[in-house]
């Protein structure tokens, strides 16, 4: 199963929002997604990466459309060519410079190959072709989930490949309709839900064996800590998740797996 842990209640996955928010490690880098790896044990971390093609054609991990804020750089990612985006270095949220530099995406699957790492991927371009291509070619079509955010990118990961998970943001009936109306393997489509998600759309993908994500957001809305144990149990609760994307990762899976284990 994707994203599966053995000790996480109700096999909820969780998800690294860029790999993590911990002040030591600049986002998006290879020191950060191996630290998190690594705090879940024999368990398997996803790790959510933003892709975006520089000048050359090359696919990187980069969340904003310019450099500025993660790097010794600076302008537009896809105006700087290879040679120049390699020789940077991230940057903590602090400021601080790493020896870390900017990861490809090959990297990164090279990286994560004989690890216990699966992929989102929050493709910002219209590059879906290209990045599946790559992950084609390593043969990690099992490991990735594809989040989409608008119909036509939804509808061309489809067409491009039924191999992977694929996710569209459903906040409303409209949408749910919008995307059952698109060809999916079975077992494939994964529901994005937030506050705005009617409780009884809710119920009846649960009922329709959809699985549902949806994101905790503690940067922006609490205060950039994690939530408490408790918190992190009531959102599953709540929104009857099956996959939840946090900035903290370490700490969901520990209060998700602490709550299993007192069960057991």
């Amino acid at each position: 199963m994707f994203c599966a842990t053995g000790t996480v209640q109700a096999q909820v996955a969780i998800v690294g929002h860029r790999g993590g928010l911990y002040a030591p490690y600049p986002e998006s880098s290879i020191k950060l997604f191996n630290a998190t790896a690594a705090s879940f044990g024999k368990d398997t971390v996803c790790i959510e990466i933003d892709l975006r093609k520089s000048k050359d054609g090359s696919l990187y991990l980069m969340h904003d459309p310019t450099v500025d804020r993660t790097t010794t750089g600076t302008g537009q990612l896809e105006e700087r060519s290879d040679q120049y985006l390699n020789a940077l270095r991230l940057k903590t949220k602090d400021g601080k410079i790493t020896d870390e530099h900017i990861p490809s995406f090959d990297e990164v699957l090279t990286f994560i190959s004989n690890r216990n790492i699966n992929l989102m991927l929050d493709i910002k371009a219209p590059v879906h072709k290209e990045a599946l291509e790559q992950v084609k070619r390593h043969n990690m079509e099992n490991r990735m989930l594809v989040l989409t955010f608008k119909d036509e990118f939804t509808r061309l990961v489809a067409e491009t490949n039924q191999n992977v998970l694929l996710s569209a943001l459903i906040e409303t009936e409209q949408a749910w309709k919008a995307f059952e109306q698109i060809p999916v393997r079975p077992g494939k489509r994964i529901a994005y839900i937030t506050a705005k998600t009617p409780a009884e759309l809710i119920t009846r993908l649960r009922q329709q064996k959809v699985r549902i994500m949806a994101d905790v957001s503690e940067d922006s809305k609490n205060g950039g800590k994690p939530l408490s144990a408790d918190g992190y149990r009531t959102k599953v609760k709540n929104q009857q998740l099956d996959i939840l994307i946090s900035d903290f990762p370490t700490e969901a899976h520990h209060a998700l797996g602490s709550q299993k284990r007192a069960a057991e």
